[in-house]
């Protein structure tokens, strides 16, 4: 019995690690081609236009309140059980609810548009680039299946090969037609084809009597949406956190401002997509180790806070230095002024990728009465301090608002792992403590280097990126163990 638990530890470990890899390595390249995208486009439409299509993806992005809710963590757990009809049924139900959901998100986001009398052309941009949120909410339905059995890496490859189409797409509207309208064509063609693929791939991960059924779509509705109630309050308070700060701009700056703020958030969305990445395996991993492997379920999460604290620390001290140097170098001078509210950002995102792996475990432990009342909270102090700052320092203030509110949830949600799991130890302060001054210290050295004139910021991000390294395996044995690991393997 025990060599059986060994082997099985074994092989969900390595399956662990590489949907782990697959999805770091498929968010990074989407992130590269839609960030090559989003320059284009920047380059291409006036800065009014750039703010205007920043603006409505944004509001999309909040579309997530609905089209959500928190679902997708709940079927995970009912996706692992021994019954091939439940099976069936659940994932049946669930792709019905998500599809529903994305066509109500879809209608929230273009009332806003219309009721709140934005220019007709802003309207019509939020209904041709709504139809991203239809196809895009049953596509991340059937990401759910493949998380539940920890097959991510087909997933990953069809994820770049759609960034791939979405950038030659944009390539061919501005070389042909370079406009606000036509610039969302791409995006929308890119769900198409990931939607496809996923689809084409779901028989293949589940046996014939489990996979997913069309005769009670609306069966597991009820008890799906009873359950992940406080999933959805929380993560839609969360999602608003993140994201009113946009709209906030837009009604108290300007569209220009928005679309400066916009490219600051193309940087801190990609850190966003590389954490998230990681805690999208480790939630299915920890789910089944709750409750009855506690110790397992302790080293998953500190294992998982320490590989997000040290991605994060890596990227804000590459980025502080680099900051002007990579938005000039990519946006162009016009956008220079984006770049010390785009570090902020960064930064503001690596404490929120730690906070997505502490909601990770809290959702596995199913311990989240109180994250809604948190994430409350949090978001009536962004609204607050975003109210207070921008009028007074419009893009910076924005940014000042949002990591100040990310620092305060992260030690809030810490405080709720501590206490609500009753394991010793599941918080890890030492490690976070330990990552985030070693971030800082070399992220104010680097910066200040580059400051001093002497340096260029490539070579002095370069130098960051490794000290930042060095260190952190330095004062942190579990750290060190996670960079070397990979290695070992290799020699081996």
């Amino acid at each position: 019995m025990q060599q059986d638990r060994t082997e099985e530890t074994a092989s969900e470990t390595k399956r662990l690690f590489s949907s782990s890899t697959a999805l770091i390595i498929g968010r990074l390249a989407t992130a590269v081609f839609g960030w090559a995208g989003s320059v284009i486009i920047a380059r291409t439409l006036s800065p009014d236009d750039w703010g205007r299509y920043s603006f409505v993806f944004a509001l999309l992005g909040i579309t997530s309140v609905i089209t959500d809710l928190g679902v997708g963590r709940v079927v995970l757990a009912r996706l692992n059980s021994e019954d091939p009809d439940e099976i069936a049924g659940i994932s049946g139900s669930f792709i019905a609810l998500r599809t529903t959901l994305g066509f109500l998100g879809y209608g929230i986001a273009v009332g806003y548009a219309w009721l709140t009398g934005l220019a007709p052309l802003v309207v019509l941009a939020a209904a041709l680039a709504g139809s991203t949120v239809v196809l895009a909410t049953p596509a991340n339905a059937l990401f759910v299946l493949y998380q539940s059995r920890l097959r991510l890496t087909y997933v990953a490859v069809w994820d770049i090969i759609g960034q791939i189409i979405q950038f030659l797409g944009i390539l061919a509207v501005a070389t042909w037609h370079p406009s606000l309208l036509w610039f969302i064509l791409p995006a929308i063609l890119r769900e198409v084809v990931v939607i496809i693929a996923r689809a084409v791939g779901v028989p293949g991960l589940f046996a014939p009597g489990a996979r997913p059924s069309r005769r009670h779509l609306t069966r597991y509705w009820g008890e799906m949406l009873r359950e992940a109630i406080p999933i959805s309050i929380g993560f839609a308070l969360l999602t608003l956190l993140e994201r009113i700060d946009m709209l906030m701009l837009e009604r108290l700056g300007t569209y220009e401002a928005v679309g400066l703020y916009a490219v600051g958030y193309k940087f801190s969305d990609l850190l966003a997509l590389v954490v998230s990445a990681l805690a999208i395996p480790y939630t299915t991993v920890l789910i089944k180790a709750w409750p009855n492997r506690t110790e397992e379920f302790r080293e998953r999460v500190y294992q998982s806070i320490a590989v997000a604290a040290l991605l994060g620390g890596l990227a804000v001290v590459v980025f502080w230095p680099a900051a002007r140097g990579v938005v000039t170098l990519l946006y162009g001078d016009q956008f220079a002024p984006a770049a010390t509210a785009a570090a902020l950002l960064v930064t503001a995102s690596a404490l929120s990728g730690l906070l997505y792996v502490v909601v990770s475990a809290l959702i596995a432990a199913r311990k989240l009465r109180v994250f809604p009342w948190i994430a409350a909270a949090g978001l009536l102090l962004n609204i607050g301090l975003n109210a207070l700052l921008i009028p007074e320092w419009s893009i910076l203030g924005a940014a000042t608002a949002t990591l100040t509110t990310q620092v305060i949830m992260l030690v809030s949600m810490l405080l709720l792992l501590q206490f609500t799991l009753g394991i010793p130890g599941v918080a890890p302060w030492g490690l976070l403590l330990r990552q985030c001054a070693v971030a800082a210290i070399v992220a104010v050295s680097a910066t200040s280097l580059h400051a001093a004139g002497e340096w260029s910021w490539l070579v002095v991000s370069l130098l960051a990126g490794g000290a930042h390294l060095v260190i952190s395996m330095g004062v942190d044995k579990q750290v060190r163990a996670l960079v070397l690991a990979p290695l070992r393997k290799g020699s081996d």
